[in-house]
């Protein structure tokens, strides 16, 4: 498999799932995904780039943007972003 079968919307989730139990996104996306940690990690920037997380320090302690909410409330089977 490869990044492209992490979609954004997976990292998205990732990272609300980090905000609600205190868990690292990273570990979130290897454990759901059954992806590598490089796969995993070259997907949360390539979400960053899209500005559906944004991060200080380090990307894995980052947040969900009002953009990338706006994206995982979207109905199934709208665009996932991946395009």
């Amino acid at each position: 498999m490869a990044r492209k079968d992490v979609t954004d919307r997976m990292v998205v989730d990732a990272y609300v799932w980090r905000q609600e139990f205190a868990l690292s996104p990273l570990a979130v996306l290897i454990e759901t995904t059954g992806e590598s940690e490089k796969v995993c990690w070259r997907a949360m920037e390539r979400a960053a780039d899209r500005g559906y997380i944004d991060y200080g320090v380090s990307l894995n302690s980052g947040w969900a943007t009002k953009k990338g909410l706006a994206l995982i409330n979207e109905k199934p089977g709208d665009d996932d972003g991946d395009a």
